[in-house]
């Protein structure tokens, strides 16, 4: 591993004198051709697990998209998952960062950082990749607004044909541990991936009535909960997690305008009723107009604060209904169908029954030895005949 972030470094290095003009106005979507990257990536087709890491810059997001979009288009990802399911990774390094995206169902992990040019811009990308058990498969770096070159040299013959000097920009990341689910292991890699659901009952505590049930689907053993649109990223349902953002948005949507309506209508019941009335007096020979004049205005009141109850009411209505609203677009017996067929594909991955043991292969039934056997005519001083032999 440490050859291949050599590798890395001594390419970032020999990159930089052309990255000061390109850092004013660069952008990342030229940066990675399909083509290009896919000379990166190997013979095999794979799975990959695309992490950002070292830096929350907005240039980061930018680059991880673009790569996941040549990624996609390259022919050699047969799956491209992003790293929300891992949770915060921008402080790790990568040993850190493979040992937590080992126990998902990919075969490498592609980790992307972005280092400053000259200029202190974030232009400088370092793709390296690993498999999950920890070893280095190569790395590629490349320039913000630069398209990336195709690979025409083995890494080996790349370092030694580049003359810049080694001086590292950022200390390298230490060499991976071994993932936490050993490769081996096939039933401990499925009791750490496969996804499960747990039930929760909401009970009154002075009836004892069921309120409300809820399923909570987690990964693995440890029931690492799978929150928000996880699930659906984690069995590749792309179209389940647009779908789950556009009713999130909706519910949002619905929440603000109730909360809005009660709000407001609070705010007009109040202020019509703090309005004050005018002051009559008794002997003045206006107090009968005057009197009528705060007869009126007490009705016109008593309107407007109505209606600012009114407005407030359905507020509370709209509100309620944005609140219990799920963003969900399936049904929880359908994410189970969902799960279920996830683990049936997971244990035919890693070689494991219907019931989660492992497959032993039919043993090949030996073949029986053959006979051979052969007839020779024989010539001799006293005769002849016909000799006969075999091979058992």
């Amino acid at each position: 591993m440490s050859r291949t972030l050599l590798v890395a470094f001594v390419l970032l290095l020999s990159t930089v004198p052309g990255s000061v003009l390109a850092a004013e106005g660069s952008t990342w979507g030229t940066t990675f051709p399909a083509d290009a990257l896919a000379t990166h990536l190997g013979d095999t087709p794979a799975r990959y697990l695309l992490v950002p890491a070292g830096s929350d810059a907005p240039e980061l997001s930018q680059a991880e998209l673009a790569l996941s979009s040549a990624l996609r288009a390259s022919g050699k990802a047969l799956l491209v998952m992003n790293a929300q399911a891992l949770g915060p990774v921008a402080q790790l390094d990568d040993a850190s960062i493979v040992q937590r995206g080992a126990g998902f169902p990919v075969d490498r992990v592609m980790v992307l950082r972005l280092f400053p040019d000259a200029s202190g811009a974030l232009t400088q990308a370092v793709v390296t990749l690993y498999d999950t058990a920890g070893q280095s498969r190569g790395s590629f770096s490349a320039v913000a607004g630069t398209a990336l070159a195709a690979r025409t040299q083995a890494p080996q013959q790349q370092v030694a044909a580049t003359p810049a000097p080694m001086a590292p920009v950022r200390p390298a990341p230490k060499a991976p541990a071994p993932p936490t689910v050993p490769n081996a292991n096939p039933t401990e890699q499925y009791e750490q991936q496969y996804i499960g659901f747990d039930e929760l009952i909401a009970v009154s505590s002075g009836t004892g009535a069921v309120v409300s049930t809820w399923t909570v689907p987690y990964v693995g053993k440890f029931k690492r909960p799978l929150e928000g649109d996880a699930l659906y990223r984690l069995v590749g349902r792309n179209d389940l997690v647009q779908a789950y953002q556009d009713k999130m948005n909706t519910k949002t949507l619905v929440s603000v305008v109730g909360g809005a309506a009660l709000l407001g209508g609070g705010i007009l019941s109040i202020s019509a009723l703090a309005a004050k009335d005018e002051d009559c007096d008794v002997f003045s020979s206006d107090f009968n107009a005057c009197f009528d004049r705060n007869r009126q205005r007490f009705k016109e009141k008593t309107t407007t604060s109505l209606v600012g109850m009114g407005i407030s009411a359905v507020g509370i209505g709209v509100l309620a209904w944005g609140i219990v609203m799920s963003p969900h677009p399936i049904t929880p017996s359908e994410a189970r169908e969902l799960a279920d067929g996830y683990n049936k594909q997971l244990k035919a991955n890693l070689g494991l029954s219907e019931e989660g043991t492992p497959v032993t292969p039919e043993p090949t039934p030996s073949t029986p030895a053959s006979i051979q056997a052969r007839l020779s005519p024989v010539l001799g001083p006293n005769g002849a005949g016909l000799l006969l032999s075999g091979r058992f």
